[in-house]
């Protein structure tokens, strides 16, 4: 249960860097999140995940945590857009024009930013969630895995019929859904 707790938390937090970074480069807001209904980006869920997993048992060797989280989560990075892109059909970022890309699923830019994200979810940011996810009502867990999972199923079903990354936009899909009425 805890797993699942912190790839909701993560994949929660993901979504709010991936807005307030769209804010800061792009100077707007941009709807980026993979469920129809939930705010949630799943790299960073299944990235998070693996980090801590990973450095489990290297935690004293700064550096090297460092080092193994962000290499770890470039990879998660790149097989999380290859299910994306090759399962479903939907390219969620494409970094095809950023230099030192490979096959514009990861890039060395943002390898950097796991690097640095990382070491602070290993030594601030999870110590605190783990200590803290005693507060969780057990109950609450059922009626959230059910409800994720439905919009799961949802998602991929309009990921699949629309190919297209915006086919989780409820005002995307009204507009299209109105142009194959009308």
């Amino acid at each position: 249960m805890s797993y699942f707790v912190y790839f909701l938390l993560y994949s929660f937090i993901g979504f709010i860097l991936e807005t307030l970074y769209s804010i800061v480069t792009k100077g707007f807001f941009i709807w980026k999140k993979c469920f129809l209904f939930n705010l949630l980006c799943p790299v960073y869920g299944f990235g998070a995940l693996a980090i801590i997993l990973s450095t489990r048992y290297i935690r004293e060797y700064k550096f090297l945590t460092i080092f193994v989280g962000g290499i770890v989560a470039t990879i998660v990075e790149y097989v999380v857009h290859y299910v994306y892109e090759e399962i479903l059909g939907v390219s969620i970022w494409d970094y095809s024009d950023v230099p030192y890309n490979v096959n514009g699923r990861i890039c060395l830019t943002f390898t950097f930013f796991w690097f640095i994200l990382s070491g602070i979810l290993v030594y601030w940011i999870h110590p605190y969630i783990e200590k803290n996810l005693t507060s969780i009502p057990k109950s609450l867990f059922l009626s959230v895995l059910i409800f994720v999972g439905i919009d799961a199923i949802i998602s991929v079903f309009l990921y699949k019929k629309f190919g297209n990354k915006n086919a989780v936009n409820i005002n995307w899909l009204i507009t299209n859904f109105r142009h194959k009425i009308g």
